[in-house]
């Protein structure tokens, strides 16, 4: 069976005081991370493909190893402006990245080899801009809420 493809961003594992800055629904930073763990894991199965664009943690770096080692998924980072203790544990992802162009085959157009052309950032695009087609940039404002 094919994996499926995830996108998300700006979970902000470990930081307190997003759940007041994003008012998000948790009655404390150990509720947090514990509800966005196992509302990934719904979602996301152990073979799932995942593009995290940026933001994955502010807690230390044993904690967000602890973190990511319960995420199901092939992670692959997108690195934002809060990665200092995701990049200590860079074995837990598939590859890290300022920036990445993905190209995925349309299968509608299969005929006539079309692909669509996403590029992965969590900056302002602009920064890009000169290799840009498309933007994508997804938050997970969604499922914190």
């Amino acid at each position: 069976m094919k994996p499926n493809i995830f996108f998300t961003a700006d979970h902000h594992f470990g930081h307190e005081n997003i759940i007041k800055f994003s008012e998000r629904p948790f009655e404390s930073l150990e509720h947090m991370n514990e509800e966005l763990i196992k509302r990934w894991n719904e979602r996301i199965g152990k073979d799932d493909i995942v593009y995290h664009l940026g933001d994955v943690s502010l807690g230390k770096p044993d904690v967000t190893k602890d973190i990511l080692d319960k995420l199901n998924g092939k992670i692959h980072l997108i690195k934002g402006n809060h990665e200092y203790s995701a990049l200590r544990v860079p074995d837990r992802f598939e590859w890290i990245k300022d920036y990445h162009e993905l190209y995925i085959e349309d299968e509608e157009a299969a005929a006539r080899k079309q692909k669509i052309i996403l590029s992965l950032c969590h900056e302002n695009l602009e920064r890009f801009a000169s290799r840009s087609l498309a933007t994508l940039r997804s938050f997970t404002r969604n499922i914190t809420r």
